[in-house]
């Protein structure tokens, strides 16, 4: 019994997802039972066409407003009061502008290095000892060079990775809202394309059509 009633149950929901296209094919059904019923005027068959295309053009309007506010622009009465409020005044006030300027300081590195002089008047072990000594420094300083650049190389690398997955993420958002944008009111516009066929052929016809019920 449990599992009939979550079997109904699952029924439902699946009927229910395509609430907005039901709403579509209800509104449309009552439109035509009341056009076409029996004994109604030319007047009530050609004004309920322009009703379905005033819902159809409505539809329209839904989809814009909706995809301005998906990308967070202003909406139509915000657009009018701003251009409203940049009315050219008759006496222009006078506009004071004040600057600042701020000078950064440039940061500078500098690096001090001991280096023996090798004196041509001393004796040879003191002067195998002074080469020695710069021989030594000379390797160290190469070798915090080579520290220096391979640090260097590894902090590019890695902010060259992030900032390639950042922009393939924001690249994937991008596509997404999109994507979002696009598809995401296509069976609104569709409902209102089916609302606007019928409305212009009940507006189009309805002469024929009265003549037909009344024939």
């Amino acid at each position: 019994m449990n599992r009939f009633v979550t079997w109904i149950r699952s029924i439902g929901l699946w009927l229910f997802e395509p609430k907005v296209a039901w709403t579509g094919v209800i509104i449309l059904i009552s439109a035509l039972l009341f056009a076409l019923r029996p004994g109604s005027s030319e007047f009530e068959v050609r004004v309920t066409g322009l009703i379905l295309q005033a819902f159809g053009l409505g539809t329209v309007a839904f989809g814009i407003r909706k995809t301005r506010i998906f990308f967070g622009h202003q909406n139509v009465p915000q657009l009018f009061f701003e251009w409203v409020s940049r009315f050219p005044h008759w006496r222009r006030h006078a506009v004071i502008g004040a600057g600042s300027g701020m000078l950064s300081a440039a940061t500078m590195s500098a690096r001090g290095y001991v280096w023996s002089n090798v004196d041509p008047t001393a004796p040879i072990e003191a002067q195998i000892d002074a080469l020695t000594k710069n021989l030594d420094r000379m390797n160290e300083r190469i070798n915090h060079l080579e520290n220096d650049v391979d640090l260097r190389l590894r902090e590019h690398s890695a902010a060259l990775k992030q900032e390639q997955v950042a922009r393939e993420k924001n690249d994937k958002q991008l596509h997404e809202r999109l994507e979002t944008a696009e598809t995401s009111g296509l069976h609104i516009s569709l409902i209102g394309l089916i609302w606007i066929l019928f409305g212009l052929l009940l507006s189009t016809v309805s002469m024929e059509i009265f003549k037909v019920l009344n024939a």
